[in-house]
């Protein structure tokens, strides 16, 4: 019958023993079954083996960890970046950037002050040259840039995701909800609503469009909130 190619191994017990110059460590000796012979570092290799082992199932539940915190903080960016408010703050000031560069093509004036009815105007001339060209080309990386967002916004509205409202939908003494609160409006602008100061003060607060979450028309007799706010309120 052939003899095993596995060895056993039997353990004797542990001999404390001294390292000259360091501390006292125990030393634990293996004996091969087949050959009878006792083997400290066949023990040694087999501990080092072992905190191998657990040092690379250590590393690895580690990288997992960093690979879930990153990934759980890229959906939040992500998260973040699409928001309905955040895209349409981002359209505005993109197409604010590129009316400005428009004006460095273009040429502009403004007025400095008016002296009896004279206008002191100070003129910009249009740019040239190789800052012209770069204008031109940042212009262009930005068109395609608005119409990605824009894409974007496109399809929160017609998901539901995003509102759409504008002057021509709400009217004074309607109600408007922004951010789970409801006001009731005190005048329309072309860009924003004016509503009651959203912390109780005396003053009226401007709230974009696109801020809006909610509406409803000053015609229907039921409040929409029990939160809701008024002029009247606000001014106590």
């Amino acid at each position: 019958m052939s003899r095993a190619l596995t060895p056993s191994i039997l353990y004797q017990p542990c001999d404390s023993t001294s390292i000259t110059g360091g501390p006292r460590i125990l030393v634990c000796l293996m004996r091969h079954a087949d050959s009878g012979e006792w083997s400290e570092s066949r023990h040694r290799r087999a501990i080092e083996t072992a905190h191998r082992t657990l040092g690379q199932a250590v590393a690895a539940e580690e990288c997992a960890k960093e690979a879930q915190r990153r990934a759980e903080s890229a959906a939040g960016t992500m998260s973040a970046r699409y928001n309905p408010e955040t895209v349409k703050n981002r359209i505005d000031s993109l197409q604010a950037r590129q009316r400005a560069d428009q004006r460095l093509l273009d040429g502009h004036e403004r007025t400095l002050f008016v002296v009896r009815g004279v206008r002191q105007v100070e003129k910009t001339a249009p740019v040239e040259g190789a800052y012209r060209e770069s204008v031109i080309a940042r212009m262009e990386e930005r068109a395609d840039q608005i119409s990605y967002w824009e894409g974007v916004r496109a399809e929160q509205i017609a998901s539901g995701q995003a509102t759409n409202y504008g002057p021509e939908d709400i009217a004074k003494g309607d109600q408007v909800q922004r951010r789970g609160q409801w006001y009731r409006v005190v005048r329309v602008n072309r860009k924003t609503v004016s509503i009651p100061s959203i912390v109780g003060g005396g003053w009226t607060d401007k709230v974009a469009y696109h801020e809006l979450s909610g509406h409803i028309r000053a015609e229907s007799q039921k409040e929409p909130a029990e939160t809701s706010v008024d002029v009247e309120e606000a001014r106590l």
